[in-house]
Parts: structure tokens; sequence; C-alpha cells
């Protein structure tokens, strides 16, 4: 409603109900399942051309980027989303624009410092971890630090607008350019005749340029596109008068303790490579020997690892503006669904990836690498870290629903509590005598469990401490499980009565899942755990369920 010619809140709101909680989704899940697909072309051929040593050096680089990214930006579009869906909500669209150019400034800067710092330290930090050769893979990486920072402020800007599409078409930009730069330059070191090392450094270098093509191309997207096409609003309602540094203290009260929550959780990868390295070569191993060893568990077991997360981060970066935006205009009743949908679907996804990896470790492993030696001895391992699939996904949006509830000092205890546990458990893992050998590499995968089991309990007391939302566990979870443990058996039961028939293969693999996935949905529709309440919340799907009438009979209202 209109008084005296302006618009009102509420009009507001509804004119801002266009961009759905799961189109957003949407977006961001296809640009990110392409993404991981060209991840997997890239790493497929990067692990037979630098071996287990060579992606150890490779790995170890990639993860003190990753720590020293998330310490500098990894709030920013978290606390930028934030930010701006609410004055968006409030109808204060100048400090929308103010916060996005103060942000911009700031962090450009702290990108250019940490890339220098990265330059200047390469060796020192190499010698740290006991993988002295891994300095020049370290150089290579450090300018995309600088592009990170601008392409993360962008990103933060259009999700506060609840516009994806930029994030998306630069994410599958920077993996492309990954793919294409890095294994064409490791293929000219590996041709010149150059040490593994070397190459390493030449093949990382192709995500430096990827993430340099990503941060151009939002610049330029951000430059020629109107300011005003996601939310053509009327001007602000009142004028803003705050100041650029009561509005920049603003601003990182959010992103601080965002930042801190996701360096801490950037950190259980990185105890992985500052404490397993050492620890290994203090239980006698070569130098050599250890880096292979953690070369092989993160080139094969943490590239699976990572697949299954990426259906569900986009859940969590489209959850934080939309939440946010309902718990500014006092929705308490939005807030509490989209909670429930957030944690349903992303248990939906999780738990089938988590149970499948289990029993299916080994198979999938040599589906996708060629090196089947190197895949069986990373299959033990990667079994041991599945599980940990569904707490990641779980801890993925509790941490969302903490941050968009303006609760984020409560992700940083819980992150900070998750990481004591995982560097304890890590390093007195790894010495763990078995029989005339030790855990070693086990400890990493064991550790990891402890680390996101700690972190999600504790997310779950303060939101129902702090937000007076009880999670109802058996829809969200027990539904979902119980279809995954006939998904994971019918996997398993399938590969192996095929062993007889058809022999080891990835026809084999590929039926096993594939038929897997059929067993899963079916599960999932007669045990309740999907609903056509959650299904009406994808675009265009009633139309969908009136052209399948005998499926939507099937599948219950609530």
């Amino acid at each position: 409603m209109r008084k005296g010619g302006i618009c009102t809140v509420n009009d507001i709101s509804k004119k801002r109900a266009a961009p759905t909680f799961l189109s957003g989704i949407l977006v961001l899940t296809a640009a990110n399942l392409l993404t991981k697909i060209i991840g997997l072309v890239f790493k497929i051929p990067l692990t037979n051309m630098l071996g287990d040593e060579g992606m150890g050096y490779f790995n170890t680089a990639y993860q003190i980027y990753t720590w020293l990214y998330m310490i500098s930006t990894a709030g920013l579009p978290v606390a930028l989303s934030l930010m701006i869906s609410e004055y968006n909500a409030k109808n204060q669209r100048d400090k929308s624009r103010r916060i996005f150019r103060l942000s911009l400034t700031v962090f450009t800067v702290v990108g250019l410092c940490g890339s220098l710092l990265m330059f200047l330290l390469c060796r020192p930090l190499a010698s740290f971890i006991s993988a002295d050769l891994s300095y020049l893979c370290i150089l290579a990486i450090a300018p995309a630090l600088f592009f990170v920072c601008i392409s993360s402020t962008i990103r933060g800007y259009f999700q506060g607008h609840r516009n994806m599409i930029p994030t998306a078409i630069s994410e599958v930009i920077e993996s492309a350019g990954k793919l294409t730069i890095g294994i064409a330059l490791g293929a000219y070191a590996l041709n010149k005749g150059y040490p593994l090392y070397k190459v390493a450094a030449y093949a990382i270098f192709g995500i430096t340029a990827g993430i340099a093509a990503g941060a151009l191309f939002l610049a330029l997207f951000a430059s020629f596109s109107k300011k005003e096409s996601s939310f053509p609003l009327e001007h602000s309602l009142e004028r803003d008068t705050e100041s650029s540094g009561r509005l920049l203290a603003s601003f990182l009260k959010i992103a601080l303790p965002v930042m801190l929550s996701s360096s801490l959780l950037s950190m259980s990868s990185m105890l992985d490579t500052l404490i397993v390295i050492r620890r290994l070569v203090g239980t006698g191993l070569a130098e050599e020997a250890a880096v292979s060893l953690y070369g092989n568990y993160t080139a094969y077991c943490v590239t699976l690892f990572n697949l299954p997360p990426v259906l569900i981060y986009p859940i969590v970066n489209t959850l934080i503006p939309s939440l946010s935006g309902a718990r500014a205009s006092g929705n308490t009743a939005r807030v509490r669904t989209l909670m429930y949908k957030s944690l349903k679907l992303a248990s939906v996804i999780a738990l089938p990836c988590s149970l499948g990896l289990a029993v299916m470790s080994g198979p999938v492993l040599k589906l996708i690498f060629t090196n089947a030696e190197s895949a069986e001895m990373a299959s033990p391992l990667l079994t041991a870290l599945a599980p940990s699939v569904f707490l990641i996904g779980i801890m993925a949006v509790t941490n969302g629903v903490l941050q968009a509830c303006r609760l984020q000092r409560y992700s940083v205890i819980s992150m900070a509590v998750g990481a004591l546990v995982k560097a304890v458990s890590v390093y007195l893992l790894v010495g763990v005598r078995i029989g005339d050998g030790y855990l070693h590499m086990y400890a990493s995968p064991i550790s990891t469990f402890l680390f996101y089991l700690t972190i999600t309990i504790l997310n779950f007391y303060f939101i129902a401490k702090h937000t007076g939302v009880k999670v109802p566990v058996f829809s969200i979870f027990i539904r979902p499980f119980a279809s995954s443990v006939v998904c994971a058996v019918s996997a398993a039961g399938i590969y192996m009565a095929g062993l007889r028939f058809m022999g080891e293969g990835k026809a084999l693999t590929l039926l096993s899942v594939m038929t897997a996935a059929i067993v899963y949905s079916i599960c999932l529709v007669i045990l309740g755990g999907i609903t056509k309440e959650d299904i009406r919340l994808i675009p265009k799907a009633e139309s969908l369920l009136r052209k399948f009438p005998r499926l939507s009979a099937l599948i219950r209202e609530k």
C-alpha cells in the first residue's frame, strides 16, 4: 500500500519476493556442479602428471593460500550480503552502495598485503611444514589472494541483492581458467624435464590465472550493470547521514567474526598440512615419503570429500540474505521455515553421499582416477573420511543460520573448540601404534570427523538457546537417513553381485551408483523424506506435479 505516494516497507518486501529462495540455490548449484566437473577434469590429469609427491607440493601450497584467504576475506561476501539485504528490506539503498565502495577499497588493500606476505615468506612457510620444495608453489599462487579479495567484495554485493548469476558465472570462469592454463603450463614444464616441485608450481599458477579472470569478469559486470537492476525500488525514505567510519565499523562487526570462524574452518585442512607431515617425519618416514602419503590423501580422498558440499554451499549462500531479510522485516514464521527447509535439503543431499562413499570408496576412486594402485591405497582412508560429509553439510547450514541471525560470534566459539579438538586429536593419533606400524594418515579422517561433530553439536545448542528454534530431528534427519541406508546397501549389493557377471570395471560402478540413486529417490518418497511442500519451493514445480498425477499421489503433502 502507498501512503502519500511513498512506498511502504511491506510494498518493498512484496516487490523483492521475486528472487525466490530456491531459484538462487538452483543457479549456484548448477554453477558449482559445473565448476566441480571442471575441477575433476583438472585434478585427474594433474594427479597423473605430478604423482603423489608432486600433488603433495601442490596441495601444501594450496592449503596455505586457502588459510590466508579465509583469514582475510572469508567473511566478506557474508557480511556484505547480510548488510545489503537488511538495508534493502528497510529501503536504505544509499547505505548498500556506500558499504560496497568502502569494503572494496579496504579489502583491495588487504589482498595486496596478503599477496606480498606470501611472496616474502614463501621459503619460511615451506620450511615450517617440512616441505621445503613447495616454496615455488606458494610463490606461484600468491597473487591469487589479491584478486580473490576483489571477487569476494563484488560477489557479496550481488548476493545481498539475491542476484546469484554473477557469482555463478565468475566461478565457472575461474574453474575453466584453472583447467586450461594450469594443465597447459604443467604439461609444458613436464616436457621441459623440470623436477616435480617446479612442474607443480607451473600447474598451480593456473589457479592464479583463473581467479584473475573471474575477478576481471566481475569488475566488468559491476561496471556495466545498472545498480538498480535487481530491485527497482524508489529512493531511500531516509537520508543516509551515518559516517563512513561508523558504517565500516558496523560492517567489520559482522565480517570479523565470520572471517575468524571461516579461518578456523580452513584451519582443519591447514592443521593436516602443518601437523601431519611433520609427525609422519617424526615417526621415521623420509620427507619425500611423508609428502607422498599426504599427497595421496589430499589428491584422492579430499577431492571426493569436497564434491558433495558443492550441492550444499548454494543453500547457505542463498539462506543468509533470505533469512536476514526475513528477520529484518519481522517475519518469524518465514525465518523458521527457511531454517527447517535448509537443514532438510542439506540432509537429503549429504546423507546418501556420506554413506555411499563409505561403502563404494574403492570403485568410485577407480572410476575417476586412472592410477589404480594409488586409488586402492586411498580407498580405506576415504571410507574413514566419508561420515564427515554429512557433518560438514549440516555444519555449513547451522553456521549460515547463526550468521544470518547476527549470532556469528557463537560460530567462532564452535569453530575454536572444534579446531582445538582437531589439533590435539590429529597430533596424538598420527603416532599411535597399530600392530607393527602407526596409525599415520588415518589420524586425519578421524580427527576431521571429531572436528565437524564438535562444531555441529555446539551450533545446534546455540541455535536452540538464542533463537528458540528446536530442530524436528525425525522429519529432517531420520527419514533421509533410513533412505540413505537402503541406498548404500543397494549400491554395495549390486556391485558385489555384478562382480560375478561383469567383472570389476567402470561400467559396473556406474550401474551400481545410478541404481542406488533411483532406489534412494523411491525410498525418500515412500518414507516421506521429501514432500509436496518441499517440491513447491522449486520454481515451476507445481506444473510438474500436475503433469505426473500418479507420482504426485505417492508424495505426502507435508
